[in-house]
């Protein structure tokens, strides 16, 4: 039976393991376009739009941004998704994959709220075998900062199911998520798998606070 619970999750950090591989299609896609080494080095991309990262190193290289260069990267970006989806840099975080179908097969409705443009959020959670357990979501090309790509998250889900949730709740690994959730007036699971630490994402006082996927007790 369809529950009117919506679940929006972050990505990397969250579903998938975030370690120095998890962005290196992304990293190459960036020097290769521009033509220079390691200009993703310093730059955080936590919890971050896709865009927005790529108008940093732009800026770190004293250029400016246009959409034609961005269009051009972006086709640089799908030619390295390909090359690397059938390698490991995209592995599954703790028992994510457990979690999320036990939520689909009871009747959730399942989001993804991500900085991730959604070409690249499909080549990674098809490669994990997810992608299909997802409603719809927000991604990259849906704002350049968390909260617009957030709340055409809850659009999309809303407009899909024509309804008005009774409960939401948010899983993500940073205190971005948090704050997040607390934006779209969700619930908000912290999970200390991502970026930042177990003692940082306390002080924000997330509803729950957890290390893996089976911590979560609790019928949402």
């Amino acid at each position: 039976m369809m529950k009117n619970v919506a679940v929006f999750f972050d990505i990397n950090g969250t579903i998938i393991k975030r370690d120095s591989r998890t962005d290196v299609p992304f990293a190459e896609a960036v020097d290769e376009f521009l033509d220079i080494k390691d200009g993703m080095e310093g730059v955080d991309t936590s919890a971050r739009s896709d865009k927005d990262v790529f108008m940093e190193v732009l800026e770190n290289n004293n250029k400016e941004f246009s959409e034609e260069l961005w269009n051009g990267f972006l086709k640089v970006y799908e030619s390295k998704l390909e090359e690397f989806k059938d390698t490991d840099v995209w592995r599954l975080n703790a028992d994510a994959d457990e979690y999320i179908k036990k939520l689909y097969y009871e009747g959730y409705t399942l989001c993804l709220i991500s900085g991730e443009l959604s070409i690249g959020a499909k080549y990674k959670l098809e490669k994990l075998g997810l992608w299909k357990y997802f409603l719809t979501g927000g991604f990259g090309e849906d704002g350049l900062k968390r909260f617009e790509i957030a709340d055409s998250a809850l659009k999309k889900a809303k407009e899909e199911r024509n309804t008005e949730f009774a409960e939401m709740y948010v899983i993500g690994d940073t205190v971005l998520d948090i704050k997040t959730a607390r934006h779209l007036g969700a619930k908000v699971i912290s999970i200390t798998t991502g970026s930042h630490s177990r003692e940082k994402l306390e002080k924000e006082n997330p509803d729950w606070i957890i290390d893996k996927f089976s911590d979560i007790d609790f019928e949402l």
